[in-house]
C-alpha cells in the first residue's frame, strides 16, 4: 500500500509568532545549506486579519556585515546564512514579551533585533554578530565560522543566543 498526503508538500515557514491583538504573525524561513547555495531566504511580517485571506505585508531587512568586517556579505563569511529561530514568548510570564520587537537569530549573521512598530516598514534596530569560533566543538558548519542558532529573551530583557561552536552568548538590548 502506497501512502502519500494528498498535496505537494513544500515547506512554508520554519517559525512563526502571533502578535496577538494585532492580526499579525511573524514568520521566517530556515537556511539549511551552506555557502549561500540554495534561494535567499526570507523573515517577515503576514497580515492575518482575514484568517482566509493572509498576506505578507513586509519582509525583514536582508542583515548586512558590521563596519570592518574581512567579508562583504554573509554569504562570504561562510557557513549558513539565513534566519533559523524567532524568540517566542507565547503568553510565558517570565519570558520578554515585546509585540513592537523580533528577535531573530540569522546563522552566520548573529542576532538581529527587528523593530516591527510599524509592521509594514520593520527596521533593524540593533544586532550582535559574534566572532568566529577558534575551536570546533560540532561537526557543522564546513567551515569553523559563528552559527548563531537559537534565541530566548527572559522578562528581564536578558537573551539568551545559543551558537554550534561557541555555546552560549548572554546578551542584553541597551535602552
Amino acid at each position: 500500500m502506497e501512502l502519500a498526503p494528498p498535496f505537494n508538500p513544500v515547506i512554508a515557514a520554519h517559525s512563526a509568532v502571533p502578535l496577538p491583538g494585532r492580526g499579525l504573525v511573524l514568520v521566517n524561513s530556515e537556511a539549511i545549506e551552506d555557502e549561500c547555495d540554495e534561494p535567499l531566504c526570507f523573515a517577515g511580517v503576514i497580515d492575518v486579519a482575514s484568517e482566509a485571506s493572509p498576506r505578507v505585508i513586509s519582509m525583514f531587512p536582508l542583515p548586512v556585515p558590521p563596519p570592518g568586517a574581512p567579508f562583504r556579505n554573509f554569504c562570504e563569511r561562510g557557513g549558513r546564512f539565513g534566519p533559523h529561530n524567532l524568540h517566542q514568548p507565547q503568553g510565558n510570564p517570565y519570558l520578554l514579551d515585546r509585540p513592537d520587537l523580533a528577535l531573530l537569530t540569522y546563522f552566520n549573521a548573529g542576532l538581529r533585533v527587528i523593530d516591527v512598530s510599524d509592521p509594514r516598514l520593520p527596521r533593524e534596530i540593533a544586532s550582535f554578530v559574534p566572532p568566529d569560533p577558534l575551536i570546533r566543538r560540532g561537526v557543522l558548519p564546513s567551515r569553523l565560522v559563528a552559527q548563531s542558532e537559537d534565541v530566548l529573551a527572559d522578562a528581564r530583557g536578558y537573551m539568551y543566543v545559543t551558537d554550534k561552536n561557541h555555546g552560549l552568548h548572554v546578551l542584553r538590548l541597551a535602552d
